[in-house]
């Protein structure tokens, strides 16, 4: 009974409150929902348009990043730094890895981020395209006479290429290539091949610090590894070397050649004698007249006199004499 009764003392209520709308009212209500639908219209067209969605996933990446920037398992640097974290995250989320993963694998050497060979290798294992990632080891006779390159200093300071004989022709040249097979095709996919007298002719192999004479098999695997991402499956490394072939790079030191451009010469100034000759020659010539004809014929007479004598220097001298 209580509810019919409040339905009946509401309905009249909603009645006199639409006898009470006027036309203007109705037409304004309708102009506020248009620009209603217009709003949602505009914001669904910028959602699906790619600045909207780089917009969605740069905030969905700082969300994920902020925490990730405060915890102590991630490495230093990426420890309190939000902005090298959503790097991280970005390049997880296009890989299809955590991004603790990619935090581990993508190193920066000399200012350059790097990714780790090993972490390569599972991304081609992983993928499912390829078989599992093998290589071939071999022996190619020795390594005999080889130079390899290295940059050394002239006596003017000067950084330039020098060639210098390997002092161990008796080592094995060791040759590597990496293997896989596309599941798609059935088709055996081989790299470039990498061996030791490469290395040495490179200047890999005696680099100060390089891994290459203590471990040359490993660091054989490693470029072979890499040589075959780079040809059959460069989404996987995004443009990046990886950390091996960043640090086998070889270091020149920065050479300041400002000093050594060429300066333009000097322009030649005009002798006193010059000078003279020309004053004395305006003095037999024109005398002291001040008219505005005589002025005329007397600068182009400075014009003529002063051609063979680089005329801007002697013609301003003999202006203020006159």
């Amino acid at each position: 009974m209580c509810k019919q009764n409040q339905q009946q003392q509401t309905s009249p209520q909603a009645e006199t409150s639409q006898e009470e709308r006027t036309p203007l009212d109705v037409e304004i209500r309708k102009a506020e929902i248009e620009v209603q639908l217009a709003t949602l219209r505009q914001n669904a067209a910028y959602n699906a348009s790619v600045a909207g969605q780089m917009q969605r996933q740069c905030e969905t990446y700082q969300r994920i990043a902020i925490p990730l920037s405060e915890s102590d398992f991630v490495p230093a640097a990426y420890k309190g730094k939000v902005g090298n974290c959503v790097i991280a995250v970005e390049m997880a989320a296009r890989l299809g890895v955590l991004p603790l993963t990619v935090m581990q694998n993508l190193c920066v050497v000399n200012g350059t981020p790097t990714w780790k060979a090993k972490f390569l290798i599972g991304c081609v294992n992983s993928c499912g395209r390829y078989t599992t990632l093998d290589y071939r080891i071999s022996i190619d006779g020795k390594v005999g006479d080889v130079k390899y390159k290295t940059w050394e200093k002239d006596k003017s300071g000067k950084n330039h290429e020098v060639l210098k004989p390997f002092e161990r022709p008796q080592l094995d040249n060791l040759v590597c290539v990496a293997y896989a097979t596309e599941k798609a095709t059935g088709k055996e996919l081989t790299s470039t091949p990498v061996s030791i007298r490469m290395a040495i002719e490179e200047g890999w192999y005696m680099k100060s610090g390089s891994k290459w004479p203590t471990m040359p098999e490993q660091m054989l695997r490693y470029r072979a590894a890499s040589f075959w991402v780079s040809a059959y499956a460069p989404e996987m490394a995004m443009g990046l070397r990886t950390e091996e072939e960043q640090r086998d790079i070889v270091d020149v030191e920065y050479e300041d050649l400002s000093e050594t451009q060429s300066t333009p010469a000097p322009k030649p100034k005009p002798s006193s004698t010059a000078i003279e000759e020309a004053k004395e020659r305006l003095r037999n010539r024109g005398g002291a007249s001040t008219s505005g004809g005589q002025r005329m014929n007397l600068s182009q007479t400075l014009q003529m006199i002063c051609h063979d004598h680089n005329s801007k220097q002697i013609l301003t001298s003999l202006r203020r004499s006159a």
